[in-house]
């Protein structure tokens, strides 16, 4: 059980050390990916304008947006995401100083 528990704390220091170093690249990541899937869709008519029932329409048009808390998260991620690569950068930066 010992030889277990060193290897499983072996393991994962290298592990929980990454993701310690990189927490905010990684929760920029995730919440980036999260969030550019999370489009609204809607359908436009050419002919009719827009119809509540799509077998009014002549010509339907499908468009895909985001809403405004979407675009907000989504600007968030990537500030993160860019805060993240900076300090990577600096990290490996001071690492080649010493």
């Amino acid at each position: 059980m010992k030889r277990i528990m060193q290897f499983f704390k072996y393991y994962f220091s290298d592990f929980f050390n990454v993701i310690k170093e990189c927490h905010v690249l990684l929760i920029g990541i995730g919440l980036f990916i999260n969030k550019i899937f999370s489009f609204s869709s809607n359908t436009y008519c050419d002919e009719s304008g827009l119809r509540d029932r799509l077998r009014d329409c002549y010509n339907p048009a499908t468009y895909y947006y985001y809403d405004y808390q979407t675009t907000i998260w989504l600007t968030i991620a990537a500030i993160l995401i860019v805060i993240g690569l900076f300090k990577i950068k600096n990290h490996n930066i001071n690492k080649d100083k010493i």
